[in-house]
């Protein structure tokens, strides 16, 4: 399901708290969605005012990151790419972490040195 949307600077914007605001208020609230050369995202689907980007920085932060945009071609393409991007990050990973490594190998050795110890306590008959 897709999350964004490139607005058109033309239909009206509903926000999460029920405003409905006309194309010129919204580019009166974010001054940066009327200029031409930058495309404005959105949220996808009705209650569109409740996310607000610009392509150019979404693309830049996911190539920041390594993400390859190489094969788009129009401004919809790289926003499928970003949020291709997103779930990628988004996506638990099964591999261990340094942190967890490091708190098992502590664990590890702890119990390794207190076997020792309890190795070199005098047999207690009973």
């Amino acid at each position: 399901m897709k999350r964004y949307a490139i607005w058109n600077k033309q239909d009206p914007i509903l926000t999460p708290i029920g405003e409905v605001l006309t194309a010129e208020q919204w580019i009166q609230r974010y001054p940066i969605a009327g200029v031409a050369t930058i495309n404005v995202v959105c949220a996808a689907g009705e209650i569109n005012g409740g996310f607000f980007g610009t392509l150019g920085q979404m693309v830049k932060m996911a190539e920041d990151d390594g993400w390859d945009f190489s094969a788009c071609t129009t401004p919809e393409e790289k926003l499928e790419q970003y949020e291709a991007w997103e779930d990628y990050k988004n996506t638990p990973s099964n591999e261990v972490s340094n942190e967890e490594l490091t708190a098992t190998s502590l664990a590890s050795i702890a119990a390794s040195m207190e076997f020792q110890n309890m190795m070199t306590l005098p047999d207690e008959e009973v």
